[in-house]
């Protein structure tokens, strides 16, 4: 997990499936577009008017954040896979992007084989051991975090 894994929107790209894949395996929204879905390149968010060319730029540094892109994504990935983008921009703003980085790879390790789960699946790739991230949301599902 590298600075660079970390989305304009503050998601941790080293969590998403495609990333983890073998076969045809993404680089991340700051990688190259080769192997990313179609939905990916053109990004809404990573494109942005606002980041005026510069598509590494964090959405947190907008003077518009969090526009209702963020916003609409906070709510879907909050719900779904116990990812709050705006404890992820206030981690990285408080502690930087380093700190946070160590800490996402402690939350998301798996404790039995070691690999990092993925945040859209139950269970870990590599060894199949239950995702308890995922399990917790799923067992108590709570309104998306606000601002």
């Amino acid at each position: 997990m590298k600075t660079v894994d970390i989305a304009p929107c503050g998601i941790n790209c080293s969590l998403c499936l495609a990333f983890q894949r073998i076969k045809d395996k993404c680089t991340g929204c700051n990688g190259s577009n080769e192997n990313k879905r179609k939905s990916c390149v053109v990004c809404s968010i990573k494109n942005c008017e606002e980041k005026k060319g510069n598509e590494r730029l964090l959405c947190n540094k907008c003077k518009k954040y969090p526009c209702r892109r963020i916003k609409d994504l906070q709510k879907r990935y909050s719900e779904r896979y116990n990812v709050n983008i705006y404890e992820n921009f206030n981690m990285i703003t408080e502690e930087g992007i380093k700190e946070f980085i160590r800490k996402e790879r402690e939350k998301w390790k798996c404790i039995k084989c070691g690999n990092l789960f993925c945040m859209h699946r139950e269970n870990c790739l590599v060894c199949g051991k239950e995702n308890t991230i995922i399990r917790e949301i799923r067992n108590n599902p709570t309104p998306a975090s606000t601002l």
